[in-house]
């Protein structure tokens, strides 16, 4: 059982949806009793058992098509162990079980550029509130402290933010938080290149002009896109401290995905 609960953690950890699946109730004679577990991936395999055979078909089927669902409820549902009636199986046992499914995903996709004091500060919180967070550096030290530390997947990329780097898509979450003005821009300029959800620069207003006005000049960015940066970063809460301004940060990003589209 820990191991099928472990291997849940484990995809949603990972950015994969699973489901896990538990008899929750058995009456009569069922191939397996109450608490027995299976994970059931999103392509389909599976780990543990909860009675093999059709029953288990039926539940890997039944879980797969919950994991299709934006947001799915919890659902509980009735097999039946016998040859007749709307949720039989067409087996003789007799007995009848109920298990509850649970589909889950690991959240909105988080990818924080800058593994530094701030970035590990911000995963750390984000991931409390249902964040599915990335860290980003080109230091190998920065990566093996947050690698060692668990927060969040930590990834190495190379000195100029060009190879190496996790890709992007509409619905991530991205904040620019970097040791320097330099990394700052280079990762701005990689999570520019295609829309994000949200996209966040640490750092004042002179910083911001600044960074601009050399990615229009060097990378050609249209400033429809330089635009929709929020900078400074996160909500104008106050404070100072990786901590402090992680709360700012994380708030911002709360509001967003609340937003009504």
């Amino acid at each position: 059982m820990r191991e099928v609960l472990e291997a849940f953690l484990e995809e949603l950890s990972a950015g994969r949806r699973a489901a896990l699946s538990t008899i929750v109730r058995a009456t009569g004679s069922t191939p397996r009793t109450l608490g027995a577990r299976m994970l059931v991936r999103a392509d389909g395999t599976t780990l543990g058992t909860i009675g093999g055979g059709a029953f288990e078909a039926m539940v890997t089927a039944d879980a797969r098509e919950l994991l299709a669902v934006d947001r799915p409820a919890p659902l509980v549902k009735r097999y039946a162990f016998t040859e007749q009636g709307a949720d039989a199986l067409g087996m003789a046992c007799g007995g009848s079980a109920e298990v509850l499914i649970e589909a889950a995903d690991p959240g909105p996709r988080l990818v924080v550029f800058g593994a530094g004091h701030v970035g590990l500060a911000v995963v750390r919180l984000a991931a409390t509130v249902g964040f599915a967070c990335e860290l980003v550096d080109d230091r190998p030290e920065a990566v093996e402290k947050a690698r060692s530390t668990g927060s969040g997947r930590a990834v190495l990329c190379d000195a100029d933010y060009a190879s190496g780097l996790p890709g992007l898509d509409a619905g991530c979450y991205v904040a620019v938080v970097t040791r320097c003005h330099r990394t700052d821009r280079l990762a701005l300029r990689h999570a520019l290149r295609q829309p994000v959800r949200y996209l966040g620069l640490i750092g004042s207003r002179r910083k911001r002009t600044v960074l601009f006005e050399q990615l229009q000049a060097e990378d050609e960015v249209p400033l429809s896109a330089l635009e929709a940066v929020r900078c400074p970063i996160g909500l104008p809460l106050g404070g100072e401290t990786p901590e402090e301004i992680a709360v700012s940060i994380v708030a911002e990003l709360l509001q967003v995905r609340h937003r009504t589209p």
